[in-house]
C-alpha cells in the first residue's frame, strides 16, 4: 500500500514538474480583416534585442483554408519609438519541396532595442488593408533586454557598443578640435610676433633713413 501511495505521489510530482517546465505557448493577436482570419506576432518568443527574429502572419481564407499566395499585395512596416522600416512578406510554404507552413508569411529582421513594437500591415487582401498590431501583455511578446538571461558574463548589446563608439568618436573629435584650435592660436601668436618685429624694423629703418638724410643735409 505504501508503495502504491509513493508511486502516486511521484506521478503527481512529475506531472506538476512537467507543467512547470513546459514552455508557454507563443502569444499572437487574432483578428478578422475583410473576412480573412489573421494571426500576428513575433516568430520566436521570448524575443530579445540583438537577435534575429521575424514578423509572422498566419492567414486563412473566410472558409478557413490557408492562404498560399499574397503576391505583392501586402507589406508590413515595423515600428518602434520614432523608427520605422517597411518589409516584404515572404511565404513560409514552398510548393516545390512541400516544406514550410501553409498560410504563413514572414518578414525577417533584427530588433535592436528593447520595448514594444508595432507591425503595421498595408495593401489589399479581400479589400483595402490598414491594420496595426502592437506588442503587449494581451497581444504578443515585447522585445526584452538579453542581459537578464546572459550567463556567466554579461556582454554589451550592439546598441550599447554603438552608443559607446559614438561617445568615443565625439570625445576624440572634441580633443582634435581643441588641439587644432591651440595650434592655430600658437601659429597666430607667432604671426603676430613676426608682424610686430617687421613693423619695428620698418620704423627703425625709416628712423635710420631720416637720420641719414638729416646728417647729410647738415654736412652740406
Amino acid at each position: 500500500m505504501k508503495r502504491v501511495i509513493t508511486l502516486l505521489v511521484l506521478g503527481v510530482s512529475m506531472v506538476g514538474a512537467a507543467a512547470v517546465l513546459a514552455p508557454a505557448a507563443s502569444a499572437h493577436e487574432a483578428r478578422t480583416v475583410n473576412g480573412y482570419h489573421w494571426l500576428v506576432g513575433f516568430g520566436d518568443e521570448p524575443t530579445y534585442a540583438g537577435f534575429q527574429n521575424f514578423v509572422v502572419l498566419f492567414l486563412n481564407t473566410p472558409s478557413g483554408k490557408p492562404v498560399l499566395n499574397i503576391g505583392n499585395e501586402l507589406h508590413v512596416t515595423v515600428e518602434t519609438g520614432s523608427a520605422k522600416r517597411k518589409f516584404n512578406l515572404e511565404p513560409s510554404f514552398d510548393p516545390d519541396s512541400g516544406l514550410g507552413t501553409k498560410g504563413e508569411f514572414d518578414a525577417f529582421f533584427i530588433p535592436t532595442t528593447p520595448g514594444p513594437y508595432t507591425f503595421h500591415f498595408t495593401g489589399n487582401l479581400g479589400g483595402p488593408v490598414d491594420q496595426s498590431f502592437t506588442s503587449g501583455p494581451k497581444t504578443f511578446a515585447t522585445v526584452e533586454d538579453p542581459s537578464q538571461i546572459q550567463f556567466p558574463e554579461q556582454v554589451p548589446s550592439t546598441l550599447e557598443l554603438s552608443q559607446k563608439l559614438d561617445r568615443e568618436i565625439a570625445r576624440t573629435t572634441a580633443a582634435i578640435a581643441a588641439a587644432q584650435s591651440g595650434a592655430e592660436s600658437h601659429a597666430n601668436s607667432k604671426a603676430n610676433t613676426a608682424l610686430i618685429v617687421a613693423i619695428v624694423g620698418v620704423v627703425l629703418g625709416l628712423a635710420g633713413l631720416g637720420y641719414g638724410i638729416a646728417t647729410s643735409r647738415k654736412r652740406a
